[in-house]
């Protein structure tokens, strides 16, 4: 493919295997070896899998922030992207550019021959050639569903890190929290280590550790993390926002076992637990790494992530998280009470057809006076008319007033509309479900306005 695009390139892979989703690591593992470079990756490279159900992104913006800020040269991929394909691959904060892209996926095709690839195995060998290219030394690897077969697995890593474990992707992980936690678990790896940053973990992620020689460390077990204790009035004020870690693992050096007033530097009550998972991690490799807890500070106030309890101050308020599934909605509507209450505020959701609707708006509907759906195309859309009537099961009277809309930005612009039109108060828009709902509203911000945002949330664009 001479001279192609990036936007040339991304339309050829989606067209590379019959499956958007196959979850096999035979095909990624042969054409990785084929690439060439995976043994002088894994000689310079310290790697970190990230799987979990909610706050991988999360995790990985904290480590990032952090692992840069000790001068390490930090490669990260995650997935899916908001606005730019290219926010799936940066190398130390930088998005790779689209030159960069094209010449990895011509590596990845050349090297593929007849073995077929989906969207995301693409993706992932694009990002690792040019982790080796770039010399990385941490790889920060998301798994974008999954871990056992997820295409990131095919890289040993020195530690896992599990986050939250939650009923999503059920079609394809599994109908409870044990056989989603399991498959999860499947990137540990024999003789690495583990954290689990879960509160409440499923029994065989434990078992799993045990029967590969994987240290575990699991949160409320081998480590805790509580609300900062101070006997200041005014530190006290904002006690919520501050944290105390302590681990007495033999694991853990001595200098790092107890740190006390770490402040959580994304929004939502869930980042206490991400949080965690990440002082743990970081404590187990700082004799890889060489890194101190000034700089560890540091580096933690440096943490910025867009569309998670991102809010864009104005009149109206707008709020953008990509809650897509019960626990994530659960957390949105968290973060919502503890805001001021808004006069109205209204919503606009686009949800994928293999999400627990009803479960989500039972969490989020209470924070809504109105909605507007939004209609997301491609293999795993559905229309604003099946959120509606799943809305109709647990708030009849407020389905039977929403609005539908073709895409998010209709629904968006829609509810902006209502907003600035409203009387009698601050309204607010909230904006919430799909990467591809969010981010269309997010690609429309970054165009349409400059970059006014509170203190709490990074600026876009990125």
């Amino acid at each position: 493919m001479k001279d192609a695009t990036l936007a040339d390139w991304l339309e050829h892979i989606q067209k590379q295997h019959w499956r958007s989703i196959d979850m096999r690591l035979d095909r990624a593992a042969e054409v990785w070896e084929k690439l060439g470079v995976a043994s002088d990756l894994h000689s310079h490279s310290l790697t970190i899998t990230i799987v979990g159900t909610n706050g991988k992104g999360s995790c990985v913006a904290m480590l990032e922030a952090v692992l840069r800020e000790a001068g390490l040269r930090v490669g990260s991929y995650t997935s899916p992207h908001l606005v730019r394909y290219n926010e799936r691959v940066r190398v130390n904060g930088r998005e790779a550019g689209d030159e960069e892209l094209c010449r990895a996926f011509s590596a990845v095709e050349s090297a593929r021959g007849s073995v077929p690839l989906t969207y995301f195995e693409f993706g992932t060998l694009c990002a690792l050639w040019l982790f080796a290219r770039a010399r990385a030394q941490v790889l920060l690897l998301e798994a974008g569903m999954g871990g056992r077969l997820d295409a990131v697995n095919i890289v040993k890593n020195d530690l896992a890190l599990i986050t939250s474990i939650g009923m999503d992707h059920a079609r394809w992980l599994g109908d409870d929290r044990e056989k989603i936690a399991a498959e999860k678990a499947g990137v540990l790896k024999p003789g690495a280590l583990a954290v689990c940053a879960d509160p409440h973990p499923p029994e065989c992620i434990a078992r799993i550790a045990a029967e590969r020689d994987c240290m575990l460390l699991q949160s409320g077990r081998d480590y805790k993390i509580a609300p900062h204790k101070s006997e200041s009035e005014n530190e006290h004020k904002n006690a919520g926002d501050f944290f105390d870690w302590q681990s007495a693992h033999a694991a853990v050096p001595e200098s790092w076992r107890c740190m006390d007033g770490l402040r959580a530097p994304l929004p939502g009550a869930r980042q206490r637990d991400n949080l965690g998972g990440v002082i743990t991690t970081l404590a187990l490799l700082r004799g890889k790494t060489k890194l101190g807890r000034t700089t560890m500070r540091a580096g933690l106030a440096k943490t910025a992530l867009r569309a998670r309890c991102q809010v864009i101050a104005g009149a109206p308020e707008i709020i953008l998280d990509v809650a897509h599934n019960r626990d994530s909605a659960k957390t949105l509507a968290e973060f919502l009470a503890r805001r001021a209450p808004a006069k109205r505020a209204y919503g606009v959701a686009g949800i994928l057809a293999d999400k627990p609707l009803a479960e989500i708006f039972a969490e989020i509907c209470g924070a809504i006076d109105c909605w507007h759906f939004a209609t997301l195309g491609g293999e795993r859309g559905q229309p604003a008319s099946a959120l509606r009537d799943a809305l109709a099961q647990v708030a009849p009277e407020a389905a039977s007033a929403a609005k539908l809309h073709d895409t998010p930005l209709a629904a968006f612009l829609a509810a902006m509309g209502a907003a600035e039109a409203a009387k009698g108060g601050a309204a607010r828009v909230i904006v919430f479900g799909s990467f591809q709902t969010v981010g269309a509203i997010l690609g429309h911000l970054e165009t349409a306005h400059p970059p006014v945002t509170s203190p709490a949330s990074p600026s876009y664009p990125a």
